[in-house]
């Protein structure tokens, strides 16, 4: 089942999600086996931040720095290996042979309402209630 179409506003990187499960963190480890290289062909390695593969929309912002560890406002702490920090649907998420390690990478979250998502072009990402600062390491 396909997820529900993201919308933009004109300035900056704002989308709105479906409400919804979703693995917050680096996309790469969420999505199944080969269908990596085949999302990053849909949204142009990320330059928009949408793109679409399985049938399932996944949403990723650039972090500042790359690679690394970040630290969202309440503690958590989210692993990045492509330099990106987004949401993928859980369902997408479950089809990959190892989705038990995804809560050690970042985590599961639901949102019950559809969320904001945005990045400020400074390293600033947010997901709903979650704000990750990825200026700072």
């Amino acid at each position: 089942m396909s997820t529900p179409a993201m919308t933009y506003k004109s300035l900056g990187w704002h989308a709105t999600v479906p409400a919804g499960a979703y693995f917050l963190g680096a996309p790469c480890y969420a999505v199944p086996g080969g269908a990596w290289d085949a999302l990053l062909q849909t949204c142009d390695v990320f330059t928009t931040p949408v793109g679409t593969v399985l049938g399932h929309e996944v949403l990723a912002f650039g972090t500042q720095w790359g690679d690394g560890e970040y630290t969202d406002q309440h503690g958590h702490q989210y692993c990045v290996d492509a330099g990106l920090i987004g949401l993928t649907p859980i369902a997408l998420a479950r089809q990959c042979s190892d989705f038990a390690r995804l809560a050690r990478l970042g985590q599961l979250v639901e949102f019950k309402n559809s969320p904001l998502c945005k990045s400020n072009g400074k390293g600033l990402l947010t997901f709903g209630g979650y704000l990750i600062d990825t200026h700072s390491l």
